[in-house]
């Protein structure tokens, strides 16, 4: 039987701590570890836009258009939401447990075909017609982006027990062990601390 899930809309912007916009989505869910309460906070379609402009993959112009389609179009809103969804999973899967790529393989291979390669700025990239799918496209181009970087043996997971906050550990000794340190990483010390000097109480008792 599946785990619980609670869907909880964020009240502030959503964690951008995991290194890359692939494992940012994965971090769309919380207590990922927990049994009894997972936390998802890709409520709907309009939390995956949010997503995808506070990640740089769609602008203010095109959030306005997307907006107004998820309010015309709800059924297929509600379908690209669940894409995304799985979409995430499915890169969990493949990152953290050894799964399977196909999924992600053909999400990428739809957001190629419907795409077209333009130069802008400084070099060249992807560009799509404005509709339901493109938060979907973009987040599928990321996560060949993280599958194919040369530095995945350094992907890694909050050492808390049900976090399960994802990142790429970039530090010097490669030894990160928390999401946020002020966060899982204090919680974790104030505990380990209390534990001790209940173990040390109760040897001194024993004694």
């Amino acid at each position: 039987m599946a785990n619980p899930v609670t869907y909880r809309r964020r009240d502030t912007p959503f964690a951008q701590i995991g290194g890359a916009v692939g494992l940012d989505l994965m971090n769309t869910m919380s207590e990922r570890l927990a049994l009894d309460r997972i936390v998802d906070y890709l409520v709907d379609y309009d939390e995956v836009v949010r997503f995808a402009v506070e990640s740089g993959l769609v602008d203010a112009a095109q959030e306005t258009v997307l907006h107004g389609l998820s309010v015309q179009h709800p059924d297929e809103a509600a379908a690209e939401w669940e894409r995304v969804r799985e979409l995430r999973e499915a890169l969990y899967a493949a990152c953290y447990e050894g799964g399977p790529t196909d999924l992600v393989a053909r999400e990428h291979a739809e957001a190629a075909a419907a795409g077209m390669l333009a130069r802008g700025g400084d070099g060249w990239g992807w560009s799509f017609d404005v509709d339901l799918a493109l938060p979907r496209r973009r987040l599928a181009l990321a996560a060949v982006e993280l599958l194919l970087r040369d530095d995945l043996d350094r992907l890694a997971q909050c050492a808390d027990a049900e976090c399960g906050w994802v990142f790429l550990d970039t530090s010097p000794r490669h030894n990160r062990r928390w999401c946020v340190a002020s966060d899982c990483g204090n919680r974790n010390r104030v505990r380990e601390f209390y534990a001790r000097r209940q173990a040390a109480g109760a040897g001194a008792t024993v004694g």
